[in-house]
C-alpha cells in the first residue's frame, strides 16, 4: 500500500475511533445523547441531538446530530446533518451532510455532501449529486461513481488483492527488519520489552494465580477459548448499558479494570506455559516461573510479528488466555 493511502486510512480510522469514544464517554452527560441496544433511533426533522449510538438496530437521521452517529451491526441513513458517521457491519446512506464518514464491513451510498470518506471491506456508490469535499479511500471493496459526482480530494481505491500483495511484498523484502533504524521495528521491540517486564512482575507478585491460569490453559484450551470469546463479546454492550446511568459510570471503569487485570494474568499464564514447554524441551527440569514467563512472552511476541498469520495467532492465544484466567479466578473463589 502506498504511503499516501496508509496515511489517509490511518487518519480517517483515528477520527472514527475518536468519534466512537467521544460518543460513549458522553452518554450520561445530557438528554441530548441517545443510546439503543437492539432498537431503533430516529431523529426527526427540526430536532437536534448531541450524539447517537445504536447496536444491532437501524439509525434514521432527518434532523441534526452535533457530534457522532455510531451504528454497529445495523444500517444508518442520514438525510439531515451529522458531524461524523461511523458504521461497522452495516450499510450507510448519506443523503444529507456529514463531515466524516467511515464504513467498515458494509456498503455505502452517497448522494449528499461528505468531508472525508473511508470504506473498508465494502462497496461504495456515488450518485450524480454526491460531493466529496475531502479525501476518498476505498480498501478491499468496489467503487461505483455516477457521472456528475464530485471528489475534491485525493482518491485511493485498492482491492483486497492489491492490499495483500503489497503487504506480503513488503514483508518478503525484509519487513520489519530490512533497516535496523526502521521505526516500526523499534516500536514493536519497545512494546515487547515493556510487556515482558509487566508479565514478569505479575508472575513474581502472583505466582499462584499465574500457575492456576497456566494449568487451566493446558487442561481446557477449547473451554478457555469459548469463555474468552464470550467475555470479549459481552464487554462492549455491558459497558454501554452501564454508561446509560450516571451510577453505572464507576462500575464501567471497574469492569474494564477487572478485564485488564484478568487479561494480563491470562497472558502471564500463557507465557509461562509456552516458556515452560520450551525450556523443558531444552533440558531444564524445574525452571523458575519468571524465567518461563520471560521465555514465553518473547516467543509469543516474535510469532505475532509474522505477516497476517501472526496477528490471527496472537488474537486466538490472547482470547484463550483471557478465558483461562477468568475461569481460574472463578474456580479459586469457589474453593476459598
Amino acid at each position: 500500500m502506498k504511503r499516501k493511502s496508509k496515511q489517509l486510512l490511518t487518519c480517517a480510522i483515528f477520527l472514527a475511533l475518536m468519534a466512537v469514544f467521544a460518543c460513549l464517554w458522553a452518554l450520561p452527560a445530557s438528554a441530548q445523547d441517545i443510546v439503543r441496544f437492539g432498537g431503533e433511533i430516529q431523529v426527526p426533522e427540526g430536532e437536534q441531538v448531541k450524539s447517537t449510538v445504536v447496536l444491532f438496530g437501524p439509525t434514521h437521521i432527518d434532523g441534526e446530530v452535533w457530534e457522532g452517529v455510531v451504528n454497529i451491526f445495523g444500517p444508518a441513513e442520514v438525510n439531515g446533518i451529522a458531524e461524523s458517521v461511523v458504521v461497522v457491519g452495516g450499510s450507510a446512506a448519506i443523503n444529507g451532510t456529514a463531515q466524516d464518514v467511515v464504513v467498515v464491513g458494509g456498503s455505502a451510498t452517497i448522494s449528499g455532501q461528505v468531508g472525508d470518506l473511508v470504506v473498508v471491506g465494502g462497496s461504495l456508490h456515488l450518485d450524480s449529486t454526491a460531493q466529496i469535499n475531502g479525501d476518498l479511500v476505498v480498501i478491499g471493496g468496489s467503487l461505483d461513481r455516477d457521472s456528475g459526482a464530485v471528489i475534491r480530494g485525493d482518491v485511493v481505491n485498492m482491492t483486497l488483492k492489491q492490499v495483500l500483495s503489497g503487504q506480503l511484498g513488503e514483508w518478503f523484502r525484509g519487513y520489519p527488519f530490512h533497516r535496523h533504524f526502521f521505526a516500526s521495528f523499534w516500536w514493536r521491540l519497545g512494546n515487547l520489552f515493556m510487556l515482558a517486564i509487566v508479565l514478569v512482575i505479575v508472575s513474581i507478585l502472583f505466582p499462584g494465580a499465574t500457575i492456576r491460569s497456566s494449568d487451566e490453559l493446558a487442561a481446557h484450551p477449547l473451554q478457555s477459548f469459548l469463555w474468552g470469546i464470550l467475555i470479549a463479546l459481552l464487554a462492549v454492550p455491558t459497558t454501554i448499558l452501564l454508561f446509560i446511568t450516571i451510577l453505572g459510570i464507576p462500575l464501567a471503569g471497574l469492569l474494564w479494570l477487572a478485564l485488564a487485570c484478568t487479561y494480563y494474568l491470562g497472558y502471564t499464564g500463557l507465557s509461562s506455559l509456552v516458556g515452560s514447554k520450551i525450556l523443558t524441551a531444552f533440558g531444564s527440569k524445574q525452571p523458575d516461573l519468571f524465567l518461563t514467563t520471560l521465555t514465553g512472552i518473547v516467543t509469543i511476541g516474535l510469532i505475532t510479528w509474522l505477516p497476517w498469520i501472526g496477528f490471527v495467532i496472537g488474537v486466538l492465544l490472547k482470547t484463550t488466555a483471557l478465558g483461562a484466567a477468568a475461569v481460574s479466578l472463578i474456580n479459586s473463589r469457589r474453593q476459598a
